[in-house]
């Protein structure tokens, strides 16, 4: 898989910007409810390509949980659980492996994302 073929799964519902050779920005329309973008970015380490929004949600979510109660973990846990993505060092982050399913995991990822940031819904307040 190749940046042309990445390009070309997008099919004009997002566009990459380059960051570096191995590092680019997906931009998109999403954002938190404070107005902030939801900030993508892929990248290929080691000939596999990884989205990860570099610790932004888990920065967002600090302002409005405490993160090491125990609720607040299970409840991270089960929602990247459901979407099939990963915690690491901070940064959401999912694997893609073929251009063939790459919207699909892009979206996958905004929403997972969207469920992590509005995990309040499920608790009596925000911490």
């Amino acid at each position: 898989m190749s940046i042309s073929d990445i390009n070309r799964a997008l099919a004009g519902a997002f566009t990459l910007s380059p960051i570096s050779m191995t590092e680019w920005q997906i931009k998109n329309d999403a954002t938190f409810q404070n107005g902030e973008e939801l900030k993508i970015y892929l990248i290929n380490e080691k000939n596999k390509w990884y989205l990860t929004d570099k610790k932004e949600t888990l920065k967002y979510m600090n302002n409005m949980y405490d993160l090491k109660a125990p609720d607040v973990k299970n409840c991270i846990a089960a929602v990247i659980r459901i979407y099939g993505f990963s915690i690491k060092a901070g940064s959401l982050t999912g694997e893609v492996i073929d251009e063939v399913q790459l919207l699909n995991v892009i979206f996958n990822y905004i929403m997972c994302i969207g469920q992590l940031a509005n995990m309040y819904a499920f608790f009596d307040k925000p911490e």
